[in-house]
């Protein structure tokens, strides 16, 4: 059967929000029958493989692939998804994440009549089942609800599309363009959606934004298995890795690469930030090697960050250690870390 859309879910542990994730695509607006599923399971040890399996026997369109061994990253499972994939679009969840039913239409819709190689639509944070809209446009003042932009074609149009938002998720993908161009995610360290999302920004001309629709509902959940959110130093470690393999993407770029630094330092600062106190004195110093490895200038917005990445970049590592200790605790108070959720 000829489906128009390939949606590819990489699954680690996901037993209490994957059947959520699957019916919110067996219910789009589109129809089931023009979707291909498939589900990568990552040697899950919980429940997980046995929801697959059930809903592989349920529906023809939903294939179940279990790894003999679990790939530590969720770069393996999506490019395993890319390469099974048998239609023109690629569309990525993530396991305890939903699209809204409408999603799928709107997406095939816009990337058919566009001739773009990704379209991206505004999502929700659901914090606590209230949703805080998460905004896709920067250095834009266009309000038009669709808008195609050239990321080569200016500095301005460049940084318009390289700030944050590089998840794969909340985007549909032109298969053939990605396959065309070698675009994969990393499979050997963090960073893995970023380097993805950049390398296609470095080679397409054309891409769609749709600022004003709301197509997915990104679940914030404190015990969330993500990799990511585990904040010790093997996650430090192998985000510190992929970011490195990130920059090395912009060497032949003409608009350098300041937005995606800033969102990789703030990723790594807030993991560091909740490190072990004797893992940060034992590895600051990496940090700051990185930092001084940037070829330009990074800006940093948010007060409490730039103040303790100030420390680090004299080479002031006890005061930076000191600081970062008291931005984990505030990050970590629940009001505290809602608050800054909102104003992302």
């Amino acid at each position: 059967m000829n489906y128009k859309i390939s949606v590819i879910i990489p699954v680690y542990n996901a037993e209490s929000t994957l059947k959520t994730s699957i019916n919110s695509i067996i219910n789009q607006s589109i129809g089931f029958e023009n979707i291909e599923v498939i589900i990568v399971n990552d040697k899950s040890t919980d429940n997980s493989k046995s929801i697959i399996e059930e809903y592989c026997h349920k529906y023809k369109n939903i294939i179940g692939i279990h790894l003999d061994k679990n790939s530590g990253f969720p770069g393996k499972p999506r490019n395993i998804g890319i390469e099974k994939a048998t239609t023109p679009y690629l569309i990525f969840l993530d396991a305890d994440d939903e699209y809204y039913p409408h999603a799928f239409e709107i997406y095939y819709k816009t990337i058919t009549n566009e001739n773009s190689d990704m379209v991206m639509a505004s999502h929700h944070w659901n914090l606590d089942n209230e949703m805080v809209k998460v905004r896709i446009l920067h250095e834009c003042d266009d309000t038009s609800d669709l808008i195609n932009i050239n990321p080569q074609l200016n500095k301005q149009t460049f940084n318009m599309t390289t700030y944050y938002n590089v998840a794969p998720w909340g985007k549909i993908f032109n298969k053939q363009f990605i396959i065309n161009k070698n675009i994969r995610f990393l499979e050997d360290s963090l960073s893995e959606d970023a380097y993805f999302y950049y390398k296609l920004i470095l080679n397409t001309k054309r891409i769609t934004l749709l600022p004003n629709e709301i197509l997915y509902k990104y679940n914030i959940i404190e015990s969330k298995n993500s990799i990511i959110h585990t904040h010790n130093l093997k996650t430090f470690n192998n985000f510190l890795k992929g970011a490195k393999k990130v920059i090395n993407l912009f060497n032949d770029c003409e608009y350098g690469c300041k937005h995606p630094v800033r969102a990789s330092l703030y990723s790594l600062l807030l993991l560091f930030s909740n490190l072990k106190l004797k893992d940060k004195k034992d590895n600051i110093q990496k940090l700051y090697e990185f930092e001084k490895s940037i070829p330009e200038e990074i800006y940093i917005p948010r007060k409490e960050i730039k103040i303790m990445n100030d420390q680090i970049l004299k080479h002031h590592f006890t005061r930076a250690i000191i600081i970062s200790e008291i931005y984990s605790k505030l990050y970590n108070n629940a009001t505290i870390k809602r608050l800054y959720r909102k104003t992302r």
